[in-house]
């Protein structure tokens, strides 16, 4: 799943079509929702450039993959790991406060 997070985060900037085949379903859709189309809301994110894997936590059927600049939360599907969250910040190290992501589905 680590890999699945880089190849994402490096695609979200360079190749955003590609990078909307390794996002979860309701990702998808809600972009689509936003932009009308999932790589011109990848577009409009602005995700932060690729970095190397930092920490990777998995529980049983979602992972969280922090990347030096973001943190990036995936799912296990039947296809594999798909990319629900990205972009993800947090302003504190607290773990109360919530993330904010510029890519999510829900």
């Amino acid at each position: 799943m680590a890999a699945v997070a880089q190849r994402f985060a490096a695609l979200a900037t360079s190749d955003p079509v590609a990078a909307c085949t390794l996002l979860a379903p309701r990702t998808v859709q809600r972009l689509e929702d936003d932009a009308g189309k999932c790589a011109l809301g990848l577009r409009d994110a602005q995700t932060p450039a690729p970095g190397g894997v930092r920490t990777v936590t998995v529980a049983i059927d979602s992972a969280q993959v922090v990347l030096a600049g973001q943190t990036v939360f995936l799912a296990r599907f039947d296809s594999g790991w798909l990319v629900t969250a990205a972009g993800c910040t947090r302003e504190s190290s607290d773990d109360a406060v919530p993330y904010q992501c510029s890519v999510a589905g829900d």
